[in-house]
């Protein structure tokens, strides 16, 4: 891939991916901040309905008691008595409670005021108003009712007041009731369950705590937990508001799972906001990854095309002046030079064809079409085999080869030729990769139902990075003097196949510039 069109291809994607995770965080959040007003509207409205509904089951009690007084004297039929409560007294002692009234009664005398003035255009009644006080006693026996009438008998009762005379007394119970301590107004078991059936009505189940204030001061009226609610949000409402709009008492409520209940609606979409967000990002990073590696192995085989090209190039060249000699009519007289070209001509034909049967082979071996087949092998005769064939390049470079090959069990399953070429290999690249002369030493032996084959040279050893990627198919070290060297990349490689076919395992010890160790590891056939 184009460098120009690459780079700027992953920064749109990698911009494209960090706008998605910024859009679902941001969507996430909005999504929550709704939640948490909408939690806190519905709070709202619970508390605002649990103290209408105290305050007017509060009212409800005293108005039924009040019906039942005026049950017990009756109603005036010719007059109307207008009521209005100045003062509310009770005495501790005897346990009475005096009601001080200031009322007006009206008298119709049913005479018109044209008996007075004929002219007159006024139809209406000549009404008599007369100024009652009166002072009322109630005992005890007005709490006993309150407490004792079923809440439906106070609706019966309550519904016998006109709306007059419900709104005409309701200041004066509401003046009665604040002189009752909050407690015996209202009781935990009341407010819990109206703030319970509340809450549910609205959807929500989760667990609150909750206490009335009197100014800052807490009031018996509330949960036992409340205490330990320190750092929470808490939802207020006044409570026993009076005709003013101002109220002494503040229920609080607090929600311990808050946070966990509106998180909760929303955990579903945000797990799969993540994994989805997660399976992008993995996406991503392999389709990078992907790409690396195909460029890299493109850049890989282009260095293994130009190789094999030199390598066959070489070849190739020889056998054309060798034809080219042979042709020259000096030589074709002289058999012995005659006989030289030929010679030549036949190994760099052998030379050519032995690479491209490492080729095919690697090729088979990948795709599994030619499985080895294994018979009981010698591996001290395939080492000594190798020797032979690298007599000519051991010769050329005066390497000096050492074996030491003491394995007492060295017969193994296995494919004699392959493992004559893992041998050849590894022994060519320590004839290839050394500066000086080759030192090399080659030694066998037993541990653990294995041999082991360990061969160590002097050549110029490897770094790190390069031992990590030595058996990968292709790889060749490009810096210094190591690319000078002929070859494609597949010996090693090669190599590496053949062991793991073989059941084995190949390991490298190396150091830059000391040389290099490895060690093969094969399973006896015992």
């Amino acid at each position: 891939m184009n460098k120009k069109i690459f780079f700027p291809l992953i920064a749109i994607m990698t911009f494209a991916l960090v706008g998605i995770i910024f859009v679902q965080g941001f969507w996430i959040k909005t999504t929550l901040d709704n939640k948490e007003r909408q939690f806190s509207l519905n709070i709202n409205q619970a508390l605002k309905s649990v103290s209408e509904q105290i305050q007017s089951r509060e009212m409800r009690d005293y108005l039924a008691v009040y019906q039942k007084l005026i049950d017990s004297i009756g109603s005036p039929k010719e007059s109307q008595l207008s009521a209005v409560f100045k003062f509310v007294d009770r005495n501790e002692n005897t346990n009475q409670t005096y009601i001080y009234s200031h009322g007006i009664l009206e008298e119709d005398y049913n005479v018109s005021s044209k008996l007075f003035d004929q002219e007159s255009l006024d139809t209406s009644s000549i009404i008599e108003y007369k100024g009652i006080k009166t002072t009322t006693i109630i005992d005890e026996a007005f709490d006993r009712e309150m407490q004792n009438m079923s809440s439906i008998e106070r609706l019966q009762r309550v519904e016998r007041l006109s709306l007059m005379d419900k709104a005409k007394y309701a200041s004066v119970f509401m003046e009665l009731a604040s002189l009752k301590p909050i407690h015996r107004r209202l009781t935990n078991i009341e407010l819990e369950l109206l703030l319970q059936r509340e809450l549910m009505d609205r959807d929500i189940d989760i667990p609150f705590q909750y206490r009335v204030f009197n100014g800052t001061f807490a009031t018996k009226v509330g949960s036992d937990n409340y205490t330990n609610l320190e750092g929470l949000r808490k939802y207020k409402s006044p409570l026993f508001v009076n005709e003013n709009g101002n109220s002494e008492f503040e229920l609080v409520i607090a929600f311990p799972e808050r946070k966990v209940f509106l998180r909760s609606s929303l955990t579903t979409l945000i797990l799969l906001s993540l994994l989805f967000t997660l399976a992008i990002i993995i996406t991503f990073a392999s389709t990078i990854f992907q790409i690396l590696k195909q460029k890299k192995v493109s850049e890989i085989k282009s260095d293994f095309i130009n190789n094999m090209t030199h390598e066959f190039k070489t070849p190739i060249a020889t056998i054309k002046l060798a034809i080219d000699a042979i042709e020259n009519v000096n030589v074709k007289n002289d058999l012995k030079k005659r006989s030289q070209y030929l010679m030549m001509i036949k190994d760099e034909n052998e030379r050519m064809n032995h690479q491209v049967e490492n080729v095919l082979r690697i090729s088979q071996l990948e795709k599994k079409e030619n499985i080895i087949k294994k018979i009981d092998c010698n591996t001290h005769d395939i080492i000594k085999e190798s020797f032979v064939h690298l007599k000519l390049l051991l010769n050329s470079r005066n390497a000096l080869i050492v074996d030491e090959l003491v394995a007492s069990h060295f017969n193994i399953m296995g494919s004699h030729e392959d493992l004559v070429n893992v041998v050849v290999n590894i022994l060519e690249n320590s004839i290839k990769y050394s500066n000086d002369i080759p030192n090399i030493k080659v030694s066998t032996y037993n541990e653990s139902g294995h041999i082991f084959i360990k061969i160590s040279d002097n050549g110029m050893g490897m770094s790190k990075d390069v031992k990590e990627k030595i058996f990968d198919k292709f790889y060749r070290e490009t810096k210094g003097n190591v690319h000078n060297v002929k070859g494609h990349g597949l010996g090693l490689s090669y190599v590496k196949k053949i062991i793991d076919l073989h059941f084995g395992t190949i390991n490298v010890d190396s150091v830059q510039g000391e040389g290099s160790t490895f060690v093969i590891k094969l399973p006896l056939n015992i």
